[in-house]
Parts: structure tokens; sequence; C-alpha cells
């Protein structure tokens, strides 16, 4: 078991750079997609990669889970935040509740994470490899 504090992380194109503050501020490694100018890249590459650099994607966006589910597409983790296109500070709150939380947890994971204002629900699986 691991900590979700563990982890290195991938941005999607779709994140804040609230959000990449927030995370670097806090110490964390992050590669953001916008950063490296690897615009409109698939999600699926973008899986790929991450998956070859040992990161945890996080995104808005719930192709990933698509492509984790339906395709078996080989992954570290994800964090997927709901709502999308939601302020950054939303976001940046429930990452903190996911930090806070700290679950123990293994790879290969998704925690979906879904502010609803006052309260963030988490919805944590893990997969067999």
């Amino acid at each position: 078991m691991s900590s979700v504090k563990d982890f290195r992380f991938l941005t999607d194109e779709n994140i804040d750079v609230e959000l990449l503050d927030f995370l670097r501020e806090n110490g964390y490694d992050v590669f953001d997609i916008k950063e490296e100018r690897l615009f409109r890249l698939s999600d699926r590459a973008i899986l790929e990669m991450a998956f070859l650099e040992q990161r945890v994607v996080i995104s808005q966006d719930s192709d990933f889970g698509t492509l984790v589910f339906r395709d078996k597409v080989p992954f570290l983790g994800i964090i997927y935040l709901r709502p999308g296109h939601a302020i950054p500070e939303t976001h940046v709150q429930t990452l903190k509740t996911i930090f806070e939380t700290d679950p123990d947890i293994s790879a290969p994971f998704l925690i979906v994470g879904e502010n609803h204002g006052e309260k963030v629900k988490l919805r944590i699986r893990t997969f067999e490899v």
C-alpha cells in the first residue's frame, strides 16, 4: 500500500495553473501537458506517457476512465476532478481533501473527487494487475 502523496503527477491540459502552483508549492513533482506544449495529444498517448514515467494523471476528463475500463490501457493512477470546468479553487480544495484523507492505495487506482461546495466526496477504486 502507498499514500497518494508518494506519487509523481502528470496534469492534463484542462488543469489550471493555480492547481499546478498548489501541487508544486507543496513539493510534488508535476509534469504539465501545457507547459510541455503537448496540446492535442490524445488521451491514450497521455495515459501511456504517464504509465511509462510512473506518474498519476490528474484531469477533468472522464475519457481516461473509458480507456482504462473499456480498452484496458495500462496505467498507474488517475485522479478525476469533478465537476469539470469548475473554478481552480474548487479543484485545489478537492486535492487538499484527497491529500488530507491520505487513503492507502495500491496502483493501479482511480480516485474520483467530486466537489459539492461544502463537501468533497471521494470514490477510490483499485485494480488487480
